[in-house]
């Protein structure tokens, strides 16, 4: 059962000949023999960006050294393998970009329903009750919405694609969002059987791009040794940005590193440095 918060109450609404669903309304390497490696000394990519409109990412050592933050109406990826923290991630982006600034978001959920993220949040410290936060973040289930269409048997007659895009329009237009996560596309593509992935992932970004949406999409790494970003092998070249978590195994111990792949219209250092959360501050911080 999709719902959001005591403010606003979830709707579906459903038409035969014009399916559509309406879930909320919202108020407002150097690489080193497979490794990688670390570098105190990095170097800085373009110029002349210091006055593009940014989006903090509020972790602690990757603003600073990336002009403030992300630019408005970029589209990144966060990829990485599972228990590379991606969702946690690109969460805690979208929490502390609401709780400390004056925007709205929108987080389409396919990996985790909305009860056991918000409990996964809440664990971590994230005070997802506070009104500043329930007020403006939107947590959408779509896999609730896989189910409902099996058991009416119309999932295969139903242009995904063309909905999601029809609908995120109309969020745009009615509530005014300005960040969106979807977590993942991998999980969408699975989820909704269609037959040229590749073809529907440029119709999206193209949609999110006119909508002037500043976006993150959750990614796994694919391909031989785990170095694509991406299922389908066009999702790093038509986004803005590439975000890498990497996680590492030595022994019983777990450590992850974050790198900035690409990021255009941004000055912003290559390498991989470890990372981790800050329960007391409520976000991820470089170490």
């Amino acid at each position: 059962m999709l719902t959001i918060s005591s403010r606003f109450a979830p709707t579906l609404c459903w038409k035969m000949n014009d399916f559509s669903f309406l879930f909320v309304t919202v108020r407002n390497y150097k690489k080193k023999k497979g490794e990688i490696e670390e570098s105190n000394c990095l170097p800085l990519l373009g110029a002349g960006m210091g006055d593009v409109s940014r989006i903090p990412t509020h972790i602690e050592g990757l603003d600073e050294n990336m002009q403030g933050g992300i630019p408005e109406g970029h589209i990144c990826i966060v990829a990485g393998a599972s228990g590379a923290m991606k969702s946690s991630l690109t969460f805690s982006m979208l929490y502390n970009a609401v709780l400390y600034g004056e925007t709205s978001g929108i987080y389409v959920t396919l990996e985790q329903g909305k009860d056991s993220l918000r409990s996964h949040m809440s664990n971590m410290g994230m005070n997802i009750d506070d009104k500043r936060v329930s007020n403006r973040i939107a947590i959408i289930d779509l896999s609730d919405l896989r189910v409902q269409l099996d058991e009416q048997g119309m999932s295969n007659r139903v242009d995904w694609m063309g909905q999601l895009i029809k609908q995120l329009t109309s969020y745009r237009d009615s509530i005014g969002f300005e960040l969106l996560v979807f977590d993942s596309l991998g999980a969408f593509f699975t989820l909704t059987k269609m037959e040229n992935p590749r073809d529907e992932i440029f119709r999206l970004f193209e949609a999110v791009r006119r909508l002037g949406l500043t976006s993150f999409f959750i990614c796994e790494m694919t391909g031989e040794d785990h170095k694509q970003f991406g299922e389908y092998g066009v999702e790093d070249y038509l986004a803005d940005g590439v975000i890498h978590l990497v996680m590492e195994r030595s022994g019983d111990d777990v450590s992850r590193k974050m790198g900035v792949v690409k990021m255009r219209h941004t000055n912003h250092r290559l390498g991989y440095k470890p990372f981790n959360w800050k329960e007391d501050e409520q976000r991820f911080t470089i170490l």
